[in-house]
């Protein structure tokens, strides 16, 4: 493992993620409006704990870029082809079945699976891309 390209794989996709989370929450605010507060189970805008929300991007994309180190040899083609072949998997395995599970079980409003579904589409790709450029020159 190369800690030196994982932490800065992590940091720049977290601050990435960070960005296309909330450019991708302004749009569907436009398209398909809702209140996340509103939704239940949801702590109160309060909570400090909720601060532990901007967290969540940082967090992935620590855990997705220990996995790229791990399978970026199997990965084939230039750099941007593997990015987005990697980028690919995660919507397969993380995205597509969240949002399932989400949908089958929560009655939400379609902004929130809709913003959900394009955060994987748009985000994944472009940390894959940003893991096989540092890994490729760092």
């Amino acid at each position: 493992m190369d800690a030196k390209k994982i932490i800065a794989g992590g940091f720049i996709g977290g601050i990435a993620l960070l960005i296309v989370n909330f450019v991708i929450s302004a749009l569907i605010m436009l398209i398909a409006p809702y209140d996340v507060l509103a939704l239940g189970g949801m702590r109160p805008a309060d909570d400090p704990l909720v601060l532990f929300f901007f967290a969540y991007p940082f967090v992935l994309s620590f855990a997705a870029a220990i996995l790229f180190d791990l399978v970026k040899d199997a990965l084939q083609g230039p750099p941007s082809s593997r990015g987005m072949m990697f980028g690919a998997a995660l919507i397969l395995i993380y995205t597509i079945p969240s949002v399932f599970i989400a949908f089958a079980s929560m009655n939400y409003p379609v902004g929130f699976y809709l913003e959900d579904l394009l955060f994987g589409i748009i985000g994944f790709p472009l940390i894959g891309a940003i893991y096989a450029l540092i890994w490729e020159h760092l």
